[in-house]
């Protein structure tokens, strides 16, 4: 763990070493990239939910219907 902490210091005195366009040329791809991958971790997470709650829902209002 110090290993990987000494490292996270060394980048972080290199990256605010460098002057504000160079840090935004640096640091948006990664940002966008984790950005990018959150949505689509969340878009799968929230279409199945509601996929599961979709057929919960069409099989409760079945049940209901044929007991009438």
């Amino acid at each position: 763990m110090d290993g990987f902490l000494s490292w996270w210091d060394g980048v972080e005195l290199w990256l605010s070493g460098l002057g504000f366009v160079l840090q935004t040329l640096v640091v948006m791809p990664v940002v966008l990239a984790l950005a990018y991958g959150l949505a689509l971790l969340l878009d799968a997470f929230l279409g199945n939910t509601i996929r599961v709650r979709n057929r919960i829902t069409a099989a409760v209002r079945g049940r209901v219907e044929t007991k009438d």
